[in-house]
């Protein structure tokens, strides 16, 4: 078997390193190395697997003094793959490659980059190099190639995840539970969604439902405050980090994925997993995981009356919720699952 060499430049607890540590633990600790740039909170959950790490830190997409670190432990881990997650780490290990380095490089694009034209070209000469580069989704393959990458080295596949191992119950005796799960950023558009409820609890008093926000980040007291003077208190509530996953989506009846950039939320794939239907907004990969009026709904970014109103009748209507819930699972199985992943990524590395 290969031995793969996995780069991450941090090493938090956001979907790409899930994405990192799934393959990781399929491949097993003696087939593979983690380097790294920067610790993170993440970083004994990848100790747990027994795998080798090294850091290595990583400053800039052309850091020769760290290609050349990463060509030594190349050549003193006998690696036959180099697989990065981001285009800086892409770049350091083809630097490795070109200073002698015998190995593949495949990069996952995980994060839609902005790129002029002369990135664009400069991105076009250093991905000749790549065996592959893997996309999460249909949105990332158009955009990558879009920029230049040639088609013949995108591969299009899917994250994934396994399957749940605690099924939902049917919870229409209770008062719906809207989650919303990730870091208090601009992108994921938390402040979207608080105008989207202010207007069902101004334009729907007498609907029931509460919304628990999961996760942290810069914009977490600016959010509080905001819930605050639009009168939610009672309503919508921050629960900070995740530490039991299943009981969050037992507890969930509908997920909402607000961003305005996303290249394939893990969320929405968890959410569909569990038959919890989605409510998303247009925007990079979602469409691909909420097939709209089949698995849920999706919105227009900043349309706070449609958000509102999709909501609104997600709750009233058990009949399509049930519908979308059993969809969901059925696309989930279709695409979404870890085995598809790790089977297709592992034919990459063979090819």
């Amino acid at each position: 078997m290969n031995k793969i060499m996995y780069m991450l430049n941090y090493v938090g607890n956001g979907g790409t390193e899930n994405y990192v540590f799934h393959l990781m633990n399929a491949i097993g600790p003696e087939n593979c190395v983690l380097v790294y740039s920067e610790d993170g909170p993440g970083i004994d959950r990848f100790k747990s697997l027994n795998i080798k790490m090294y850091q290595v830190h990583m400053n800039h997409p052309f850091d020769i003094k760290a290609a050349k670190a990463i060509k030594t432990i190349i050549r003193n881990e006998k690696i036959d793959i180099v697989h990065a997650q981001f285009l800086r780490e892409n770049y350091i290990a083809i630097l490795a490659k070109l200073i002698g380095a015998r190995i593949k490089v495949i990069w996952t694009y995980h994060v839609d980059v902005p790129m002029n034209s002369t990135l664009q070209l400069l991105n076009r000469m250093m991905t000749s190099y790549n065996k592959a580069v893997i996309t999460v989704s249909k949105f990332m393959e158009n955009q990558i190639t879009n920029k230049g990458v040639s088609k013949k080295v995108v591969k299009l596949i899917y994250n994934g995840i396994q399957q749940p191992s605690i099924q939902r119950n049917d919870t229409t005796s209770k008062i719906p539970v809207l989650s919303v799960i990730g870091r208090f950023t601009e992108e994921k558009g938390h402040a979207f969604l608080l105008e989207s409820l202010a207007y069902i609890q101004r334009e729907h008093p007498e609907l029931e439902w509460q919304c628990n926000l999961f996760g942290e980040g810069p914009l977490m007291e600016e959010l509080k405050n905001s819930s605050r003077e639009l009168g939610m208190d009672e309503r919508v509530h921050f629960k900070g980090h995740v530490s039991n996953k299943d009981e969050m989506y037992v507890n969930t009846d509908i997920v909402v994925l607000p961003s305005n950039n996303d290249a394939l939320p893990y969320v929405g794939i968890e959410a569909i997993a569990y038959g919890i239907p989605v409510i998303g907004t247009n925007v990079g990969g979602i469409p691909e995981i909420v097939v709209d009026g089949e698995t849920g709904y999706i919105v227009n970014y900043g349309d706070t009356k449609q958000l509102a109103e999709k909501i609104v009748f997600l709750i009233q209507n058990h009949d399509i919720y049930k519908m979308f819930s059993e969809n969901g699972k059925r696309h989930f199985n279709k695409l979404f699952t870890e085995t598809n992943m790790i089977d297709k990524t592992i034919h990459v590395y063979n090819s």
